[in-house]
């Protein structure tokens, strides 16, 4: 995989700021000392050890604390469409060296923005794609919307071996914060630190079995965890779209592990074999818990705690690690090199790729000669 472009908002947020703000967008809410209160201490004391810096974001705290209504949420997620996922297309494409007459298919992946048509259909004019183009639209995968996309084009790329495929991930998470007044204790806690976790950001990537240096992909998967429909939701409201998080989604990776270990013994492997892993920074117990179901070591999920450092970025943050170990030196693995990647998210589930590193730049192109089985994906 070439270097993925990650365009974040350009408010860098620290996130003692953000967490402060949430906290000051609760007092009172609640009667001092009652259940509901205490819940609220209890989240932001949690929200406080998060592994995040600063947060990329498209709205100013004011703004994400101020903003009501659903109609004026998906506007500003709309703004940011445009503001970020555009260009980070365009300069997909640009690293790539392939022109729009090039890209045969896109895939939008965004649980952020309503729309019909598609979001996909404003990008795709945007960018002067054909009118052939063939057009994916996904909405809802959240945090497994990076991996999803990339699983999709392999899938895609198997048919259609001769094609190029364009990835887009877009989401704005400052536009649906919510004071959740009604909620009961578990649920608010699990609703104030999710506040106090999600950045900003968009990626793009040239998907092609044209491209001569990257991560080979060998093979993909998709697992969904039985019984936890809600543990990662939206629930629609007259005022917008609400997330939920249950304690089954953290308690939810062991759950998936078998599926990732089974995807890389599909090539031999274990986790002890891998240079390192492309995986979604979804919080500090999402990572430790991975790192401790595939039996992986501080380096090998380096890449997700950098990540994190920005907040999780939802569909973007397996393509930001991916970017992250392309870019520095500690992390870019050795030619032929095994890698992981994988992200997590609604219901519970996960979708997931094992690949080699064909060179250190980490561009990614289907070997030579190989069948159509065996392609590899250019993230620009």
């Amino acid at each position: 995989m070439s270097v993925p472009i990650v365009v974040v908002p350009p408010r860098q947020i620290p996130h003692r700021e953000l967490v402060d703000a949430v906290r000051r967008g609760y007092d009172g809410v609640f009667p001092a000392g009652s259940p509901r209160a205490r819940a609220v201490d209890r989240a932001i004391a949690m929200a406080g050890r998060l592994a995040i810096d600063v947060h990329p974001l498209h709205l100013d705290p004011g703004e994400v604390m101020g903003i009501r209504g659903l109609a004026a949420r998906n506007a500003a997620a709309w703004d940011a469409f445009r503001a970020y996922a555009v260009p980070a297309a365009e300069a997909a494409l640009r690293v790539a060296g392939v022109t729009a007459d090039e890209v045969d298919a896109v895939i939008l992946e965004t649980s952020t923005l309503i729309a019909m048509p598609s979001p996909i259909t404003e990008l795709s004019r945007a960018l002067s794609l054909r009118p052939d183009c063939a057009a994916l639209p996904v909405f809802g995968m959240g945090c497994r919307g990076g991996a999803h996309a990339i699983t999709m084009a392999h899938t895609w790329l198997r048919a259609h071996p001769q094609d190029t495929v364009l990835i887009v991930t877009a989401d704005t998470a400052s536009a649906h914060f919510h004071i959740e007044s009604e909620l009961e204790e578990t649920a608010l806690v699990g609703s104030i630190v999710s506040s106090t976790l999600f950045s900003d950001a968009a990626a793009a990537a040239v998907v092609s079995t044209g491209i001569e240096e990257g991560i080979e992909l060998l093979d993909v998967a998709r697992y969904e965890v039985p019984g936890t429909p809600d543990a990662i939701a939206w629930v629609a409201t007259d005022e917008g779209m609400r997330f939920r998080l249950t304690k089954d989604a953290v308690r939810s990776i062991p759950t998936v592990g078998p599926t990732l270990l089974g995807l890389l013994a599909g090539q031999g492997w274990t986790g002890a074999d891998l240079a390192v892993c492309a995986l979604h920074s979804g919080g500090n117990s999402i990572i430790r818990d991975t790192q401790q179901a595939l039996g992986l070591t501080a380096h090998q999920v380096a890449p997700a705690w950098l990540s994190l450092t920005r907040g999780n970025l939802m569909s973007s943050a397996v393509l930001d690690a991916i970017a992250l170990i392309a870019g520095r030196d500690e992390l870019r693995p050795e030619p032929g090199a095994p890698v992981l990647g994988a992200g997590f998210g609604p219901g519970f589930g996960t979708d997931a790729f094992v690949g080699r590193a064909l060179l250190p730049a980490l561009c990614a192109a289907p070997a030579r000669g190989e069948t159509p089985e065996r392609h590899d994906v250019a993230i620009a």
